[in-house]
């Protein structure tokens, strides 16, 4: 055999690691992973009103709900709080969607547009901090934890979440329709200022609460990616 040619058995070893790789790389779970990592990225580092983050998520949303159809991975936590966090992406499509609406001069309401970008941000901050402490209970107490962790009390969290998201998008609702129906907050009866009161303070909760959620989610999700990265496998299990 000529000095530059290859041996057959070491190409197609090479071409076996190749392969190997490039499944890996697009595995299903190394998808989900990036999704997850996107969603941390857009969430906990970026505007949530920016335009083109949420039209990549919103691609990798769609990729992870492809996934997450499969009936296997169904029955896991994760992929319950994961499936809630790729459907959370509908609202800025809707989001979108209204926009493209008003530049055509449909009549659409333009101060929905805020409240729906506000849910989203509200609703993934809310999911990945479940996510997160789902992975920090698998990696240090599995064994404790495991009748928490189970795709039971996982619906039952996300049932949680969307019901926070909805009693924010309601208050947010009846203090507009406060301010609009009386704009003169200083010559309204008292009984009328309680009506405008509750709602504005429940919105300054519900600040603090994503402050909150936001450092929580940098704590948790640090912890699983750069503390306990020899446990990351236990991220989906």
């Amino acid at each position: 055999m000529a000095s530059g040619s290859v041996s057959p058995r070491r190409s197609d070893a090479a071409s076996h690691s190749v392969a190997v790789w490039t499944g890996a790389l697009w595995s299903p779970r190394e998808l989900l992973r990036r999704f997850l990592v996107s969603k941390l990225v857009m969430v906990l580092l970026l505007p949530h009103d920016a335009r083109l983050p949420l039209l990549v998520g919103c691609v990798f949303s769609l990729q992870a709900l492809s996934l997450l159809r499969s009936p296997k991975s169904s029955s896991k936590p994760s992929a319950v709080l994961l499936r809630q966090l790729a459907l959370a992406d509908l609202l800025p499509l809707f989001h979108l969607t209204l926009q493209l609406g008003a530049s055509l001069s449909l009549g659409m309401e333009v101060g929905l547009w805020r409240w729906l970008l506000d849910a989203h941000h509200l609703a993934s901050l809310l999911l990945l901090g479940l996510l997160g402490l789902e992975a920090v209970l698998v990696s240090q107490w599995p064994l404790q934890t495991r009748l928490l962790r189970t795709s039971h009390w996982a619906r039952f969290g996300c049932s949680l979440v969307w019901g926070v998201v909805l009693l924010e998008l309601l208050v947010s609702l009846a203090f507009r329709l406060q301010l609009n129906s009386d704009p003169k907050i200083g010559t309204v009866a008292l009984p009328e200022y309680l009506k405008l009161t509750c709602p504005l303070a429940l919105l300054t909760i519900s600040i603090y609460l994503r402050k909150a959620l936001w450092l929580a989610n940098l704590w948790l999700h640090y912890h699983v990616f750069y503390s306990q990265q020899h446990k990351r496998h236990s991220c989906f299990h």
